[in-house]
């Protein structure tokens, strides 16, 4: 009911002055005021009356709601206790010869069940020397039995990867400055005789490798002798002791009729040198012709 002051005017009971009530001695005192109802609806029950979880009663509580999936597997507390004090035990990392206890573990984080699963694909990039599909299943094998997760093997092959073709690539600039450094060193060494020279130990070793079924060319590939000098120093004076006593087959050497090979059959050796002057052993073959032929030390 609305009370008027004396200008008439309508006053609501909210700005009306507080009810006061007298007291014993006289005085008086503010009414307390009229408690509201509550309109906050009431929270559905945690549990039935049989003890077991109502349904979806995790949504309860916020910070529970990202885990609900694995929640709603629990129909009783006891359950999710039961669970809890499972997880308790296996905290901690397990002994690796405890089969049972691992296995519970890889259950409990959600490893694969077993090493076949641990699919670790090679990463991008990744030259043929450093990767070995023998050693990535023996890996996977070792992973399985100590509960490494795959993501983190995953990372491993890719840092071991990064760290391989760094490797590779510091290797192969250090092999380039000791083939440059040791080529430097035979000029110094040689001096005007270095093109000739590096000409005799490349014909040397084509002859050589003709008599043995050896390719020589592909063995001086080999950037452990193209950056020893003194390999080529001992080519060198192999070739130089094979220019003054030629090897022998175990029959008699006739000079003349080997250079007549050498001059007029195309499968000598240095048949083809002999005749093309602009081949490289050109001069090595012609003064191996005149040794045979004329007798001529050279």
């Amino acid at each position: 009911m609305n009370q008027y002051n004396n200008n008439d005017e309508a006053v609501t009971e909210e700005s009306a002055e507080p009810r006061r009530l007298p007291t014993a001695d006289g005085n008086e005192v503010t009414a307390p005021e009229e408690a509201t109802p509550d309109s906050t609806p009431p929270q559905p029950p945690l549990m039935d009356a049989d003890g077991a979880f109502a349904p979806d009663w995790y949504k309860r509580f916020g910070e529970l709601e990202p885990y609900g999936a694995t929640l709603a597997k629990f129909r009783r507390p006891e359950a999710l206790a039961k669970s809890y004090a499972h997880l308790e035990r296996l905290k901690g990392y397990p002994d690796t010869t405890d089969a049972r206890r691992m296995a519970a573990f890889r259950t409990a984080v959600g490893l694969p069940d077993s090493a076949e699963q641990f699919s670790i694909t090679r990463p991008d990039d990744t030259p043929d020397e450093l990767w070995n599909p023998a050693l990535v299943q023996s890996m996977a094998q070792v992973a399985y039995e100590y509960g490494v997760p795959p993501k983190a093997m995953e990372a491993m092959c890719r840092r071991y990867a990064a760290e391989g073709r760094r490797f590779m690539k510091d290797m192969q600039q250090q092999q380039e400055e000791a083939v440059r450094q040791a080529d430097a060193s035979l000029q110094e060494l040689w001096g005007n005789r270095y093109e000739d020279n590096l000409r005799t130990v490349d014909a040397f070793l084509h002859t050589m490798g003709e008599r043995t079924g050896i390719d020589a060319a592909a063995l001086m590939q080999n950037p452990a002798l193209q950056a020893n000098p003194d390999f080529a120093r001992l080519m060198l004076e192999a070739a130089t002791l094979m220019q003054e006593a030629p090897l022998h087959t175990g029959a008699p050497s006739d000079n003349r009729q080997e250079a007549r090979r050498i001059a007029h059959d195309p499968s000598h050796p240095l048949h083809e040198a002999y005749m093309r002057t602009s081949h490289p052993q050109h001069r090595y073959a012609n003064e191996q012709y005149d040794r045979l032929a004329f007798g001529r030390r050279l």
